[in-house]
């Protein structure tokens, strides 16, 4: 098949991955549809950041796949889809899981990235550009198709009942209208991505004393870490933690003035909504993952052996993230507020 013909298709695309690499999708989704404006497109993504993304104009449909699901449980999945009798797929990542889900489905053709043997499931097999920022990444999966494509920064809007529940949260704290709000992301998928305990409480206690409140946000899993946080705190916080949904994490973090965070996936929803970032970057590569844009700001250490991308340090020091310090933070901060 022509991959540029832009006349009515079936086209199912496969992302699986996390929130802030699905948050860097957002460009390649808008720019899929420019390019096929009559043509069903369909979603697949992980069922952890579905709700993000469940009401995206640019597909038609958009699928929950759930990680967790056994070998019969996919299969039986990629067979209900299979029935929608797709012209083209792709696998805009390219993990295993993402491949063999691809291949279940049979789309008439397939194209996307491969790697490690993952080339096997698909008709044609894309090389991943090297030092690249990872919407860069997606979007040369078009461009590879012969389609035209303009440069877009990641965005997401923000829903009107989750606006709702958040305006009623913060009446709730009775913030001073002057005070600067302030988020703390201090989670990270990677244990080796978070930044230290003590950090974050210092720069927690430097907040609120000189420039605003100091708002904690993420998800259940996080509250450990941020109790033991608030631990060492001299001063008092506010906590968002585990009180979201991702809407509503997102309709929270587009009414912070700075949200400073681990490279996870909210502080990627942060800039979505316009919010200007400081991300702490340690063994990932802020090259590929930083936050795109002018507000947005990146600490990390010069030292050789990061970014090693590992989920432990290899060397046993983790120096990449031990020795950021509280005041690297807040110069870069100063420059946004």
């Amino acid at each position: 098949m022509k991959l540029s013909d832009n006349k009515n298709q079936r086209i199912v695309v496969i992302d699986l991955l996390y929130l802030g690499d699905l948050i860097f999708a957002v460009p390649f989704f808008c720019e899929l549809r420019k390019n096929f404006p009559k043509a069903r497109i369909d979603l697949v993504v992980n069922s952890a950041v579905y709700p993000i993304i469940e009401d995206n104009a640019n597909f038609n449909n958009i699928y929950a796949y759930n990680k967790k699901w056994t070998l019969r449980q996919s299969i039986e999945f990629a067979g209900r889809l299979r029935q929608n009798n797709y012209d083209l797929g792709i696998n805009i990542h390219g993990s295993w899981r993402s491949a063999i889900l691809l291949k279940l489905i049979r789309p008439s053709f397939s194209i996307g990235y491969g790697g490690q043997g993952r080339g096997i499931f698909l008709n044609r097999e894309l090389k991943r550009p090297e030092n690249q920022h990872m919407v860069e990444v997606y979007l040369n999966v078009l461009r590879k198709m012969n389609l035209k494509v303009e440069p877009r920064l990641p965005f997401l809007e923000i829903r009107e009942s989750a606006q709702n529940k958040i305006d009623n949260m913060l009446s709730d704290w009775g913030l001073n209208s002057n005070q600067k709000l302030i988020a703390l992301n201090t989670g990270g998928s990677w244990l080796s991505k978070r930044w230290t305990a003590e950090g974050f409480a210092r720069l927690g206690d430097v907040l609120n004393r000189k420039y605003g409140k100091v708002l904690f946000v993420g998800g259940p899993d996080d509250l450990p870490l941020v109790a033991k946080i608030i631990n060492l705190m001299k001063t008092k916080p506010l906590v968002a933690t585990g009180k979201t949904d991702l809407p509503e994490l997102a309709a929270l973090l587009s009414r912070c003035d700075l949200v400073i965070s681990n490279d996870s996936g909210p502080v990627h929803v942060a800039a979505a909504v316009g919010t200007p970032t400081v991300t702490i970057f340690g063994p990932s590569d802020d090259v590929k993952y930083r936050p795109l844009g002018e507000k947005h700001r990146v600490v990390k250490t010069e030292i050789d052996c990061r970014p090693c991308g590992k989920h432990q340090c290899p060397l046993g020091h983790h120096r990449c993230m031990t020795e950021i310090t509280v005041d690297q933070i807040l110069k870069e901060m100063e420059t946004l507020l």
